[in-house]
């Protein structure tokens, strides 16, 4: 069955499809800043959409071969909390972890302004083993204690990971007129979602409807020299986890 196909593959083959989806968006002419007045141009422009498109439905065919449940991709993405992350099976909060974490990064940086930021999935399965295989003593008293000072560690150790891993992933060149997010919006970015998570998993009951990212992000926003200063910190885990016990509790 194409659906026992293993995740890795999975999460492989997306990523390359993204990657040609992300360099020819990066390619078309509406995308470059500078005047194209020359017809082959204009063509290659329009072709490049056609093909952006056509990959698109490409990786849409894909999700519902291969996933073990498709509806989901359709549907909004929000942050969830560290049990729903990392409970006793590893393997179902791996594949919510990787899933969720790319779709509110594209859109955080969508919202920060970088567009057409190139994310890998497979990156956020790296961060999601990273965490167990070094943090899995306080994960486990996050989650069974309901700490906040315990859940505020976790979720400030994940904004260090995710940044470092999103920095070392293999990306292509950076073509004329594309932007890429540099690093205090990718700080901003993922310290908003490592926020939302602690949110969600300080709550009595995991919210459903609430925007929990989008709160967090406007919260962070509002303290922009504060995330200045961390990010100097000899320590930033330190002292994003101080600004973390701080908020969760008030939030959203």
């Amino acid at each position: 069955m194409i659906r026992d196909i293993s995740n890795e593959i999975v999460v492989n083959l997306k990523d390359r499809l993204r990657d040609v989806r992300h360099m020819i968006r990066a390619s078309r002419s509406d995308n470059i800043k500078q005047n194209v007045t020359d017809g082959p141009e204009i063509l290659l422009g329009h072709a490049a959409r056609v093909v952006d498109k056509a990959l698109t439905v490409a990786e849409t065919i894909s999700i519902s071969l291969v996933s073990q449940d498709p509806k989901v991709h359709s549907t909004t993405i929000e942050a969830r909390s560290l049990n729903t992350y990392f409970p006793a099976e590893a393997a179902k909060g791996e594949t919510l972890f990787r899933r969720d974490i790319y779709y509110l990064t594209k859109r955080l940086f969508a919202i920060l302004g970088a567009k057409n930021a190139l994310v890998h999935e497979a990156t956020f399965a790296a961060v999601h083993t990273a965490m167990i295989r070094q943090y899995s003593n306080l994960i486990e008293v996050a989650t069974q204690t309901n700490d906040l000072t315990a859940i505020a560690k976790v979720c400030a150790t994940l904004v260090t990971e995710l940044q470092a891993s999103h920095q070392g992933q293999p990306v292509p060149p950076h073509l004329h007129g594309e932007t890429a997010p540099d690093g205090a919006t990718q700080f901003l970015c993922f310290t908003a979602i490592a926020l939302a998570i602690g949110i969600a998993s300080y709550s009595d009951n995991e919210p459903s409807d609430e925007k929990l990212v989008d709160s967090a992000l406007l919260a962070l926003k509002a303290r922009q020299s504060n995330l200045s200063e961390i990010m100097q910190s000899k320590d930033r885990t330190i002292a994003l986890s101080g600004l973390f016990a701080f908020l969760i509790p008030v939030l959203p």
